[in-house]
């Protein structure tokens, strides 16, 4: 945390402090903690407590756009809905438990920014660039995509439904990722993941809930697909080749046409047995 992020570690990396065990994502964290803990200890607690908020203040487009001069720019725990950012440059933001909703985001570029809990509901994300960005648990409920780029962006435990299309999130990190429907929470009818022809090649997906997301055409070369939830997922036409698929769920998924060349785990696979269509190479 005193890095500026929520990492969840395995404490197998870990120091003693005053009687307390610190533990750490990896070596150099440990090492830079050791020669200054009270340091970093103090930074940690400071992030905690500022990202750990819930409140939202309600920002004027004149604040906003007077806040994107500053090269310190801090939009966490703003309430920016339905704000104008199209084209905007917000890579020097900080944008920590935002609400975009409805917001105008149109061919703004985030990349590598940290949006962290951010809210996007609704809002204009076509040609928006998240390349790199920071989206842990963040929302996307319904906004309005197109040529968005997630290349390499985090999206681990972020709830993500709509029509994505064509969404590039390859490389990306989406570790305990929430794409799947949720009826229960959607008051208008069945919505969901959608993408046709998405590109998610490499992608991490491990543990993620995918139920009933379509994947139509899409490129999942070699994406981590390790004990995943794709109960009736659409995976018709997809490129599965080289994909991890070990303890994955594939409950009535309907794989016509998918390509399943040199896919691991395939024999521990739950429901393979009532999957629906013809796939490609996916004899065991």
């Amino acid at each position: 945390m005193a890095e500026g992020n929520f990492h969840k570690t395995d404490c197998s990396i870990k120091a003693e402090f005053e009687g307390k065990d610190y533990c750490f994502g990896n070596k150099t964290s440990r090492s830079v903690f050791v020669n200054e803990p009270l340091t970093m200890i103090k930074e940690a607690r400071q992030f905690f407590i500022k990202n750990t908020e819930t409140d939202r203040t309600k920002m004027t487009q004149l604040a906003a756009d007077s806040m994107l001069d500053d090269p310190d720019c801090d939009l966490s725990h703003k309430d920016l809905g339905y704000l104008n950012f199209k084209g905007k440059d917000l890579t020097h933001c900080v944008m920590v438990n935002t609400s975009f909703f409805g917001a105008d985001l149109r061919g703004a570029n985030l990349n590598g920014t940290n949006l962290q809990r951010a809210y996007l509901n609704l809002a204009r994300l076509e040609n928006a660039n998240f390349s790199g960005a920071n989206l842990r648990e963040a929302t996307m409920f319904q906004p309005i995509f197109g040529n968005t780029n997630f290349r390499g962006a985090n999206l681990s435990s972020a709830r993500v439904i709509g029509t994505l299309g064509n969404v590039d999130m390859s490389s990306a990190l989406v570790l305990n990722g929430q794409f799947g429907l949720d009826v229960g929470n959607q008051p208008m009818g069945q919505m969901k993941f959608d993408s046709s022809g998405g590109d998610f090649h490499n992608a991490n997906f491990e543990g993620a809930d995918l139920n009933i997301a379509s994947f139509i055409f899409g490129n999942l070369r070699e994406a981590n697909l390790r004990h995943t939830n794709l109960y009736r997922a659409e995976l018709i036409q997809a490129d599965l080749s080289g994909a991890d698929l070990t303890g994955a769920d594939l409950t009535d998924a309907n794989v016509d046409g998918a390509n399943f060349d040199k896919v691991k785990g395939l024999a521990t696979v739950k429901g393979f047995n009532t999957v629906k269509g013809k796939c490609k190479n996916c004899a065991m």
